[in-house]
């Protein structure tokens, strides 16, 4: 478990102005990031929850400090009974140094030396910090396949994976997701496209969706009243799997694979590599909600 209070603290001193709504922006990037790199699937809860709580921990942490050193010292009021201090005494005028011997006149005057080498020690770590961003952003992944092929070094590309221009917010992953919707809810952004499943401690997992001619209207609070596999040749349309709602609409899966967004047809669609993997984790008369 990482400790965040020293990077969090040293965050903080730098905002200029240093202002409760700077710092409480800055808290909500850092929760934020957390949950984008804890993004994975396979994390166990606990851990995740663990991270969660060491963050809060030090976003309280560094807030009483800095509430702490805004606050001026205020002096105890003297209690009954109690006897006053006596001032402090007058300390004795201090003599003048002597002055310096004559052997010291021709001398050349020292040099500050720990200024320099502050300057120095300030220039290599701002180049390290430059290097280090600079090395980062090449070697990230630039689409779906890259980071897929990551992932799994050893698996065959599927043909999810044929669109190379899909960069890596359309992946499915674990965000930051603030509801009142009760944890294990699908909740159907058609606007941005995204399909949530609520999750505890405000986040949810995340995936790409294409929404057909067939649900343009669709809006309101739906269940899942029927779950069914296709294969082969049956498919159609509707890919892999499908999970029907009320009034006949329903999530399902794409073919041809990897063109979840071009295709009209459909109501609400994935690609077959994530419609299965939420039909799989998604019980019969779960919560739907679509809003536009």
């Amino acid at each position: 478990m990482a400790d965040y209070f020293p990077i969090l603290s040293r965050a903080v001193a730098s905002l200029d102005p240093n202002t409760r709504e700077h710092r409480q922006a800055l808290y909500d990037r850092a929760r934020k990031t957390l949950t984008e790199k804890l993004s994975d699937p396979n994390l166990a809860h606990a851990d995740l929850k663990a991270e969660s709580a060491a963050l809060e921990a030090a976003i309280n942490r560094v807030e009483m400090e800095v509430v702490r050193g805004a606050e001026p010292a205020r002096p105890r009021p003297p209690q009954m009974g109690a006897q006053r201090p006596t001032p402090p005494r007058p300390k004795p005028p201090r003599e003048a140094p002597p002055a310096p011997a004559a052997k010291y006149e021709d001398m050349p005057p020292l040099k500050e030396t720990r200024k320099v080498w502050r300057l120095v020690a300030g220039v290599v770590g701002v180049a390290l910090i430059v290097g280090a961003g600079m090395a980062a952003f090449s070697l990230r992944p630039r689409n779906l396949a890259e980071v897929r092929s990551m992932a799994r070094p050893n698996a065959p590309v599927v043909a999810e994976q044929s669109d190379a221009k899909t960069d890596y917010v359309r992946l499915r992953q674990l965000v930051y997701y603030r509801t009142n919707q009760p944890v294990g809810t699908i909740v159907v952004d058609k606007s941005q496209t995204f399909l949530y499943v609520v999750r505890p401690n405000l986040s949810a997992l995340r995936y790409n969706i294409g929404v057909g001619t067939q649900c343009n209207a669709l809006a309101g609070l739906y269940h899942v009243v029927r779950k069914e596999e296709v294969t082969g040749n049956q498919s159609g349309d509707l890919g892999a799997r499908v999970l029907y709602l009320d009034k006949e609409s329903r999530i399902h899966g794409s073919n041809p694979a990897g063109t979840v967004r071009q295709l009209p047809e459909g109501c609400i669609r994935l690609i077959n590599d994530d419609v299965i993997y939420l039909y799989d984790r998604t019980p019969l008369e779960s919560r739907v909600v679509v809003s536009n």
